[in-house]
This record gives C-alpha cells, structure tokens and sequence, in this order.
C-alpha cells in the first residue's frame, strides 16, 4: 500500500513537472506570436500558432495519460484530434489570411467543444451553467469570426485566439502547481466559484461583442471603439460617447450589462470568502501555538 502511494506521488510529481514545463513553453509561444501580428510578420504568425496548438495537443496527451475514465479519454481524444486539424491549417497558412481565420476558427470551436463537454463532469449547477455560458460565449466568437472575415479583421481575430491560449496555459500553470498556502487557498475558492472562467467567458463576450457593434450601430465604427463601449457598460461607467441605438446593439448591450453585474457580483464574494478563511485559519494557528 506504501509503495503504491509512493509511485502515485511520483506520477503526481512528474504530471505537475510536465505540466509546468508545457504551460511556460506555450505562454511563450503566445508572446511571441502576438509579437510576430504586431509586426504582420504573416509566415512567423502561422509558425509559432502552429507550434502553440501542438502544445496544448500535447496537454490533452498529458490529461489522456493520467485519466483512467473512458468517458474523459473519449473527450481529449476528441480535442486533441480538432487541434491536430487546427495545427495543420495554420502550418499551411504561411502568408494566407483567409486559412488564419479557419485555424483560429477551429481553435475557438474545440475549446467551446471542450466547454459543453466538460458539463458532464461538475457536480455543481455553477459549474454547469458557468461551463454552458463560457462555451456559448465561445460560440458568439466564432460567428464574431464568421461574419466579419475580411483582411482587416485578421490581425484582431487572430489576437483573440493568442489571448484565449495565454489564459489557457496560464491557467493550466497556475491551478495545479502553486503550493503557498495564501495563493493556494485563493486559487481553491477561484476553482469552486468558477471565477477564472467566468472572468474568460466575460472576456470573450466582450470581445465578440466587439466585432459586432460595428455592424449593428452607425455611431460605433471599428472594433477598439466598440471595446470601448463594452468596458463602459460591463462597468456601468456609461460615459455616454458612444451608444446603442438598433435593436440588436441594445439586446447585447442588456446581455453584456447584466454579466458584467452578474461578474461584480461573483467577484465580492470570492474577496469575502478569501478574507474569512484567511481569518479563520490564522485564528485557529494562533489558537493551537
């Protein structure tokens, strides 16, 4: 019994080592890809895109490895496949815009894919509504995508996806390695409250959102002015530069009003739990020294 629980932690052990190696290579992988679209260094884009899909295929081998539920083997055999396809059309991208938008379309589909999939794993209606709205937030991105395909949107689009894998693999770096207890303990109550997504899931309406109030409204012409309003009414500033007008931009707008309310909401409370079980414990260590 020793023996196995020995082997278990060097497993464990080896799993966080990989990990951690994996999420800083693909963190930075993002950094310099974004810096590669900065420049509009078309083929350096392509590559290093390519190069951080394969890293995060490499993180549904890692999870493959050390599941023993079919059910969790069937679903990252299903996302590291996507990604695998993902991967390809960026390598065959080099200078064409128009494969960027098709690579960072199946990027976002497979992590919305990996959203609904993982619903049947919580246990918590939290954790399935957050799981359900983060996925359908993804959703909104790839129809953001769709309907905005044209050269100018590149650069923007494939930003997003940049953005979307850094979260990622900074999450994957965070959640399962840090071991000082204060960290740690926030990060537990980040982890039941669901906060990191809901955070991303905001993010993400907020950038699809982005894409489309330029369609919608007259007075909001290009994507950083319509992020501009987005900021305003996620955080009920309204500096009232610019507004919606159409039925379609004041549906959003009450869409993205009432998360934002809804996030302000989720995140008080993770700073009130924080604070009481910081209290708590300490009263306890002082009590037992």
């Amino acid at each position: 019994m020793a023996k196995q629980t020995n082997i278990s932690k060097k497993l464990d052990n080896i799993f966080l080592i990989v990990n951690t190696v994996l999420s800083i290579a693909s963190m930075v992988l993002v950094l310099i890809m974004i810096g590669k679209l900065m420049a509009k260094d078309a083929p350096g884009t392509a590559k290093y895109l390519a190069l951080t899909i394969m890293i995060h295929i490499l993180f549904q081998v890692l999870i493959f490895i050390v599941q023993n539920n079919l059910r969790d083997r069937v679903r990252v055999s299903i996302v590291a496949g996507l990604y695998a396809v993902a991967m390809i059309v960026s390598f065959l991208a080099n200078g064409s815009w128009v494969l960027f938008y098709v690579a960072t379309f199946i990027v976002v589909f497979v992590m919305a894919l990996n959203q609904f999939l993982l619903v049947s794993k919580e246990k918590t209606k939290k954790g399935v509504i957050t799981n359900i709205l983060f996925g359908i937030a993804l959703i909104a991105l790839d129809v953001a995508v769709i309907v905005t395909i044209d050269q100018a949107n590149a650069l923007n689009i494939t930003i997003v996806a940049a953005v979307l894998l850094l979260f990622n693999s900074l999450k994957r770096l965070l959640f399962p390695s840090i071991r000082l207890e204060k960290i740690r303990l926030l990060l537990d109550i980040l982890i039941k409250t669901h906060t990191f997504d809901v955070l991303i899931c905001l993010l993400t309406f907020i950038i699809a959102f982005s894409f489309m109030f330029p369609m919608v409204e007259d007075n909001i012409t290009n994507f950083w002015d319509a992020m501009w309003y987005c900021f305003a009414v996620v955080t009920t500033i309204g500096f009232g530069d610019f507004y919606a007008t159409s039925l379609a931009g004041r549906i959003l707008t009450v869409v993205l009003g009432i998360y934002g309310i809804v996030v302000v909401a989720i995140l008080t409370s993770v700073i009130v739990n924080f604070y009481n079980e910081v209290s708590s414990k300490t009263k306890s260590r002082d009590i037992i020294e």
